[in-house]
């Protein structure tokens, strides 16, 4: 069911700008296959998706393949100056993450619903320098490239990364970088969550700017402790939050989606 929803959750966010970026070239991309298990506690909800780096010289910019191909497609056509929300689970990978200089700007909707129903964006930035590796003699190979490794403590999990300076680029996927060579495989302690590169070439394309998107997008700057904040208390009311905005659910209703949201308990960064 798809219902007009007020986003009262926003009163978190700092204020508002223009959505404008502007347009950037890349000259390599490589794709990732992302793998990520939503509940800890079921094997079940275990999920693959591929996942896109696209690096120029200025900055690089990481999301799902199925997400660049959506926003492609949106650039093309005109947006819809609605807000809709479909209440049940959040949509996790619907980000945009931005590497330029020292700093790594996360765009993301609370709600995780996608540009073409969604007229209201967050985005909050980190430095690259929070992101401390400790660097240790193990290699593995890995596609015929040899690889070293190395540990970082980022988002409340350990994870463990292999890179190679064959690839003498710093970056990786997610937010993962800063390392003398491109990150090929990490992954986390539990192994809940995991990227593995598939393919690597050199492109001549230029990104999609958000303004290209949808002129009418509100781009709201906040902080990630604000930005967890408010994606948490949704999480937590999602059933209360359907009722203030008109849906009519029964008991059975509730009950199913307050059941369904305590799976939504695994998530990349623990906040």
């Amino acid at each position: 069911m798809k219902i007009i929803f007020f986003p009262l959750f926003f009163l978190l966010f700092q204020f508002t700008v223009k959505a404008q970026v502007k347009p950037v070239k890349f000259d390599t991309k490589i794709l990732y296959k992302f793998t990520y298990q939503n509940d800890s506690t079921s094997s079940a909800s275990r999920r693959s998706v591929f996942t896109q780096l696209t690096i120029g010289e200025q900055e690089s910019h990481f999301q799902t393949l199925s997400k660049f191909r959506s926003d492609s497609a949106l650039a093309l056509q005109e947006g819809r100056n609605m807000f809709v929300y479909t209440y049940g689970r959040i949509e996790p990978n619907n980000f945009l993450i931005v590497k330029r200089g020292d700093v790594i700007a996360t765009y993301e909707p609370v709600n995780g619903i996608k540009l073409d129903w969604n007229n209201e964006l967050s985005y909050y930035e980190e430095k690259k320098g929070d992101l401390q590796w400790e660097m240790h003699p193990d290699t593995a190979h890995i596609h015929d490239f040899v690889c070293q490794k190395a540990t970082a403590d980022w988002g409340g999990r350990k994870w463990t990364a292999w890179f190679t300076m064959d690839i003498p680029i710093s970056d990786g996927p997610y937010k993962f970088c800063g390392l003398p060579g491109l990150v090929l495989s990490i992954s986390d302690q539990d192994k809940f969550f995991k990227f593995d590169i598939a393919y690597i070439s050199k492109v001549n394309s230029v990104s999609v700017t958000f303004d290209q998107l949808r002129p009418d997008l509100a781009l709201q700057k906040t902080t990630k402790e604000s930005f967890y904040k408010a994606r948490k208390n949704l999480r937590n009311t999602m059933a209360e939050y359907a009722l203030l905005t008109g849906a009519r659910l029964s008991d059975a209703s509730k009950v199913n989606i307050r059941a369904e949201m305590k799976t939504d308990n695994n998530h990349i960064e623990r906040h």
